[in-house]
């Protein structure tokens, strides 16, 4: 086997087991910042956006798919699908911005789901190693927490300081794909280990980014929902 396919397969495994970590950390501090939200129907706008993202992600990425570079398709899917995600900021403007947190996340959810189920049926049908399906869960969570990361800073910050989670996100997201991206390209193993090595740093750093998210989009709670919550502790 040669030595780029065995760094790959370190790569994925590495995946499974931080990107595993980091997205279950990202879920609690979500999950804890999500209950603390009104309740709203989500569900269905969710999936609806979740799905319309995915199809202009596509779209969007098919034209940079067509020129055959692995490199300028990773930065192209940082860049596209991280946007698209930020749909119900546009569709549904009239909503509190906490309704808006939760659809840009559960667009997030949805997309990556919708993904990896699709990512997931060509992997069986080609009789692809199991363990590929268990990178493709990870980053339905990467897909969800990463939208969080984006959203919460969005939504909190202000000014150019606003940007800085989705800036995050899109870089974060390009990294993650040009390790396999780079050893299709032919690049020399010492490039493919060290774009791997960067991936693993930015899903190391994701956790803390979705902890400071969650923390910034609490601010979003309603006043009267806030003061609910206080009268009604002893």
């Amino acid at each position: 086997m040669p030595v780029v396919e065995r760094v790959i397969e370190y790569y994925f495994g590495v995946v499974v087991v931080v990107g595993g970590l980091s997205v279950l950390l990202g879920v609690k501090c979500t999950l804890r910042t999500w209950r603390r939200f009104p309740e709203v129907r989500w569900l269905g706008r969710a999936f609806g956006m979740g799905l319309l993202a995915l199809i202009l992600a596509s779209i969007l990425e098919l034209p940079v798919l067509l020129l055959g570079s692995g490199l300028a398709l990773a930065a192209a899917a940082g860049l596209v699908e991280e946007s698209v995600k930020l749909l119900p900021l546009a569709f549904f403007r009239d909503a509190q911005k906490w309704e808006k947190w939760k659809l840009v996340a559960g667009t997030g959810f949805f997309l990556g789901l919708i993904e990896g189920l699709a990512y997931t049926m060509g992997i069986i049908s080609l009789g692809e190693s199991l363990y590929l399906a268990g990178v493709r869960v990870v980053l339905v969570g990467l897909h969800t927490v990463w939208a969080v990361v984006s959203a919460g800073f969005l939504l909190s910050g202000r000014r150019w300081k606003r940007f800085r989670g989705l800036a995050f996100s899109m870089a974060a997201h390009a990294v993650y794909d040009l390790p396999p991206l780079a050893a299709i390209e032919g690049l020399p193993v010492e490039v493919v280990t060290s774009l791997a090595a960067i991936s693993t740093a930015f899903m190391l750093v994701t956790a803390a980014m979705v902890e400071k998210a969650a923390k910034l989009a609490t601010g979003l709670i309603p006043e009267e929902e806030e003061k609910e919550e206080l009268t009604s502790l002893p």
